[in-house]
């Protein structure tokens, strides 16, 4: 009888041995939850492993008697939550990932590093607010007894997670992130318009005198001997205008008077009659005014004729 008890025995613990080693030494929790609020105001609490102490489940006033401790930056990657106690044994939680847009990311240590875990807590943008959710995941070894222990263990991590995320949720309702101001509109840059470049002043060319081009009318042709300078004439109550310079011209030359024929010899002059009009040697003319009118070259006495009468 004691021999059949015996055989029972072993083959129940093999078969529970073998079923052990079956189970999965992985577990994996996850929860989510919609808060009514920006994912930056989420994250100031998720962040601060300080502030962990009023939302989650593991803290002081749910065991006392145990010590946690909070090292490293306030805020983001690199802070540093340690526990230990009798009640929940001793372990280390640090963030290596931090973003207000999407969440952070932990890794966790219990027991001198007999047992490792990590897990996140992501953000996710939804129509009421802020999607939050928590997975945490890990390894138990390879005990094959402690593998029936994963389904409780994600049943109680699973309701302790919820607790967290219901708290945390009062926490951002009661604390909510203060608007931020936003920014004023810059102002849009007025246009430069570079003034045109001036252009340079034009260039006065007085025209080249002609050779033997007629004095123009209402001119009055220069005066030999004035250096080209003349004063046009003075009309009653008028002021002196300023003397124009003009051009000086060629001096106009006066052919010379033939001589006439002399009286045949043995017939006189008809008595009454005035002797003819010695010439007059040809002399350099004076030019008149514009308004006079140039003399003839030569004069003769008056009555006289320009030419000797025939006998």
């Amino acid at each position: 009888m004691l021999k059949k008890i015996l055989i029972a025995s072993a083959t129940l613990m093999a078969l529970v041995l073998a079923i052990g080693l079956a189970l999965p030494s992985k577990y994996r929790v996850e929860r989510s939850t919609v808060l009514p609020a920006s994912s930056e105001a989420v994250y100031v609490h998720v962040a601060s492993l300080k502030r962990w102490e009023e939302w989650v489940p593991w803290n002081a006033k749910r065991f006392p008697g145990n010590q946690w401790v909070v090292g490293g930056p306030e805020l983001g990657v690199g802070a540093v939550r340690s526990w230990s106690g009798e009640d929940v044994g001793n372990g280390t939680l640090s963030l290596t990932e931090a973003d207000p847009k999407t969440g952070v990311v932990y890794e966790m240590s219990v027991e001198h590093g007999e047992y490792l875990a990590h897990g996140r807590i992501s953000f996710s943008p939804e129509d009421a607010g802020t999607r939050v959710t928590w997975v945490d995941e890990g390894e138990i070894g390879g005990n094959p007894f402690a593998h029936y222990l994963v389904p409780l263990i994600e049943s109680r991590l699973g309701g302790h997670i919820e607790e967290a995320l219901a708290n945390l949720q009062k926490q951002v309702e009661a604390h909510p992130l203060p608007a931020q101001p936003e920014p004023e509109p810059e102002p849009e840059p007025t246009p430069v318009v570079q003034a045109p470049e001036p252009s340079p002043p034009p260039v006065f060319e007085p025209p080249a005198p002609v050779s033997g081009a007629e004095t123009p009318q209402g001119v009055t042709p220069p005066v030999e001997g004035t250096g080209g300078v003349v004063s046009p004439p003075l009309v009653e109550g008028s002021q002196s205008p300023a003397p124009t310079e003009v051009a000086p011209t060629a001096p106009v030359t006066t052919p010379p008077v033939a001589e006439p024929a002399p009286a045949s010899p043995g017939v006189a002059t008809p008595s009454g009659e005035p002797a003819p009009a010695q010439p007059v040697p040809a002399t350099e003319p004076v030019p008149a005014p514009a308004s006079a009118q140039s003399p003839s070259p030569t004069s003769a006495p008056a009555g006289a004729s320009s030419s000797p009468t025939p006998p």
